[in-house]
């Protein structure tokens, strides 16, 4: 009775194993036809492009296109990214940011030295996206702070941004010089503030052609002035403004145009240009302190400056679970350059490299299939292969414990959970399809990218 038990066990199991074998001959013959066609689009005709499917259950290929193909990869790029940040600070992780002081209180509440703010990084200090990290509920926090031990008047603020002495750098060397100045291409530092943006008020003309108003802005950096060249656009064409203000500039452009039927009072997002300056003139009018205390930036601790400092207040930021949520989910590239340098800092290396040593190490990809020139994907001169995030994708899925953090902050897009990623002619998606994950992206298609997004769409359909 035993033995034909087992045998017919044996039996069932084979018969599974018939079936979900000629289900996958089945689904991979109806995919393999969908690529066909999807590659003779005249959209494609001059595109580099790769794609990459992994079975889950096995990490075995299912189909794969040019997966040996370095492409770039915009902002997919921040799955991998994302898995870094997990991987190597875990997701507990906050960053703590210290107010304090030097020097005597007199009894007339003059501090006969200076305020303090420390940054050790977090890219979310003054986000709008927590109720505990607004600008104003921060700012409340440390006025308190300050008030409490009698502090009335000081001799300055000074900014701290000494725990990342090598890492001054604010915008990656590869970003596009036509982004910057722009909210998407912020720079960042051991200080953020209020995610390194401001906003600018703008209303369109009566007619095309016609200067478009500006009105006025929020946030507004110290010292920023502009000079507007916006003109009002046809009805349809939207929001074409783009900013042109460098790091450290006081001055920038507003160029392009804003089209008729734009609402009144639209906004636009400008890119701060000196996140530590941002923060502490804040600090500054919020105690009503004169326009002409300085405000002085230290990058390095072997600077000339008090050792013996009172601690006010240190904030912890938001778990780092939190933190990579928000990266995937609204793709703040930010984000993904402060957790590149806070890897880098801990790991005592390159930001150019973590990336590729992750890669390599953890999940024995190439290392030369995986070259970054910063952790957002904003930068043109990226390069990954769709199967090396795939590998990645894959693997953390099977062994991470942190998992769960990562695959919650993955967008649902069309139905399927992946991140996507565009900059100019670049489009590609990278996630997980009930037992399959994947990666694909093109370079230099033609045409609109709202047709070549749905025609991607589309293909991946058939994987469902």
């Amino acid at each position: 009775m035993g033995s034909r038990l087992k045998r017919q066990c044996l039996t069932v199991l084979i018969t599974l194993s018939i079936i979900k074998s000629q289900t996958n001959a089945i689904e991979n013959a109806k995919f393999t036809a969908a690529w066909d066609n999807f590659t003779k689009d005249p959209q494609l005709l001059h595109a580099a492009y790769s794609i990459t499917i992994f079975d889950n259950a096995t990490g075995n290929i299912t189909f794969s296109f040019n997966r040996d193909l370095g492409l770039s990869p915009a902002s997919t790029m921040k799955t991998v990214t994302g898995a870094v940040a997990l991987h190597y600070l875990g997701t507990d992780y906050r960053y703590k940011t210290i107010l304090q002081y030097s020097g005597n209180i007199n009894s007339f509440g003059i501090l006969n030295g200076y305020i303090y703010i420390v940054g050790s990084g977090d890219p979310s200090l003054g986000s709008w996206r927590w109720n505990e990290t607004k600008g104003e509920v921060i700012m409340e926090r440390w006025l308190k702070a300050i008030r409490s031990r009698g502090i009335k008047e000081c001799r300055g603020v000074v900014v701290d941004l000494s725990a990342w002495p090598d890492q001054t750098q604010t915008v990656p060397d590869g970003y596009p010089w036509g982004g910057l100045g722009n909210y998407y291409a912020t720079g960042s530092s051991a200080l953020n503030w209020r995610e390194n943006q401001f906003r600018i008020i703008l209303s369109p003309g009566a007619s095309v052609g016609d200067p478009v108003t500006l009105v006025g802005f929020e946030n507004l950096p110290p010292s920023v002035t502009f000079t507007n060249e916006l003109v009002t656009g046809s009805p349809g064409t939207g929001d074409l403004a783009d900013v042109y203000l460098g790091s450290d500039c006081t001055h920038g452009y507003l160029r392009g145009s804003l089209g008729i039927d734009s609402p009144q009072n639209f906004s636009i997002g400008g890119a701060v240009p000196n996140s530590a300056l941002f923060v502490a003139d804040e600090l500054r009018q919020r105690m009503q302190w004169s326009k002409s205390m300085p405000i002085k930036v230290v990058y390095r601790n072997d600077e000339d400056l008090p050792k013996l400092r009172m601690t006010l207040d240190m904030y912890e930021s938001p778990p780092m679970s939190e933190i990579v949520y928000w990266f995937e989910q609204i793709s703040i590239n930010m984000y993904g350059e402060v957790l590149i340098k806070t890897v880098a800092k801990k790991l005592n290396s390159s930001i150019n490299r973590v990336l590729s040593t992750y890669c390599t190490s953890e999940h024995g990809i190439e290392q030369t299939a995986v070259a970054t020139r910063d952790g957002s994907g904003l930068s043109p001169q990226n390069r990954i292969t769709t199967w090396a995030i795939v590998r990645v994708l894959h693997n953390i899925r099977e062994r991470a414990p942190w998992f769960p953090s990562f695959e919650r902050a993955l967008p649902i897009i069309n139905g399927i959970r992946m991140k996507s990623g565009f900059i100019s002619n670049v489009l590609s998606y990278s996630g997980y399809i009930h037992s399959q994950v994947f990666s694909i992206i093109i370079n230099n298609y033609n045409g609109a990218t709202s047709v070549m997004r749905q025609k991607i769409w589309n293909l991946l359909n058939t994987l469902k």
